[in-house]
């Protein structure tokens, strides 16, 4: 029996040099390393680095662009209380079969500081 090995995306670092207190109205296009939209992925997880340790950052992603229209698929809070760079991660993994967007929220702590997040993108489609 032949064994095939996940196929993953190399994703582009993605980010805010400011980090909002309150979710944005319009989310971001999360995109590879060539700025291509994600289509057909299972979202594995994500890293958060935040510039300097301190606060909570919720990383939500959604099914389209505008936030008021979305499907939410994924919500996560990373906490930098301590640590500059965190992550989180998912065993089975959420289908993307659209290419999916993102937000970053920041708690007052966070707020303003430089946030990049990386997302963990495994293909499902060939």
């Amino acid at each position: 029996m032949a064994t095939s090995l996940p196929m993953y995306v190399k994703p582009g670092e993605l980010g805010v040099e400011e980090l909002p207190t309150s979710e944005p109205a319009t989310a971001t296009l999360i995109t590879d390393e060539d700025g291509n939209g994600c289509a057909g992925v299972l979202i594995r997880g994500v890293v958060g680095v935040i510039d300097s340790a301190g606060g909570k950052v919720t990383i939500n992603v959604y099914s389209e662009e505008t936030v008021e229209d979305a499907v939410q698929f994924y919500s996560v809070e990373l906490d930098h209380t301590t640590l500059t760079t965190t992550s989180d991660t998912q065993a089975a993994g959420i289908p993307m079969f659209d290419a999916p967007y993102f937000t970053l929220t920041g708690d007052a702590t966070a707020e303003d500081k430089e946030y990049t997040v990386i997302f963990y993108l495994q293909k499902i489609t060939s």
